[in-house]
């Protein structure tokens, strides 16, 4: 896979920027998207970021030219770790067996 080419791919969706850190001078924001004249920064967190990017890669691994919500779910379920995947979790769900039936919907 090419780096570049996926930085490329969520910056003109996201924005320029969208996956570089907050510099340790920002203040948290609060809410939704909230740039407060800063703009090119990412609204995302760490973790918010990594989900993106599994969610660019299971788009690539299936060919798709585009994130959709299934892809950002298979993005959820590879990290594993976060609220996305706990609520999975809490919810009996299996993780393979959600991968596979998010698969089949997608086609």
């Amino acid at each position: 896979m090419d780096l570049g080419a996926g930085r490329e791919a969520v910056e003109s969706v996201f924005g320029a920027g969208a996956l570089d850190a907050p510099s340790e001078e920002e203040p948290r924001r609060r809410g939704w998207f909230r740039s407060e004249g800063r703009a090119g920064r990412s609204p995302f967190t760490a973790r918010g970021r990594k989900v993106l990017e599994l969610s660019l890669r299971e788009s690539l691994r299936l060919k798709s030219g585009h994130i959709a919500v299934g892809h950002l779910v298979l993005g959820l379920l590879r990290e594993g770790e976060g609220l996305g995947a706990r609520v999975i979790a809490e919810h009996g769900l299996d993780f393979a067996a959600v991968r596979r039936a998010v698969e089949v919907a997608m086609g």
